[in-house]
């Protein structure tokens, strides 16, 4: 028996699209025409952190789809997931005042911020129900 809501499900589920959305996205334009990329930010000169900031996007995207399946067996990976998408945000934000990046590409990590504070909710709401149920 798994121990996940249908609003679990579909918060981690929701959040795994997101990244696989993401990385889809920019691996696409990438292909299509790496010029395109400048819209968002500037383009390193080499491809390799890229496309490494792409596969991380990605298999965290995994970690959400295994969230969303069994939460309670996965609650470490919520943990992490708070960190990343909070990291994910504040490294946005410092590049957004840098001018490195645009506001559009800011607010796609003001959407991470936003399911860290959901992921946080959910994490505090386990906890709780850990505490009456004595479960460990």
């Amino acid at each position: 028996m798994t121990a996940t809501g249908a609003y679990e499900r579909r918060l981690f589920l929701a959040s795994a699209l997101w990244n696989w959305g993401a990385t889809l996205f920019f691996l696409g334009m990438s292909v299509l025409n790496k010029e395109l990329l400048t819209y968002f930010h500037r383009i390193p000169e080499t491809m390799l952190w890229y496309y490494l900031f792409l596969a991380a996007v990605f298999v965290f995207g995994i970690g959400y789809y295994w969230i969303s399946v069994d939460t309670w067996r996965n609650r470490d990976i919520v943990k992490m997931g708070i960190i990343a998408k909070i990291l994910v945000f504040l490294l946005f934000l410092l590049y957004l005042l840098k001018g490195e990046i645009t506001l559009l590409l800011f607010l796609a990590g003001c959407v991470d911020l936003l399911f860290a504070g959901l992921f946080i909710k959910v994490l505090i709401r386990m906890t709780k129900r850990q505490a009456s149920s004595g479960r460990n």
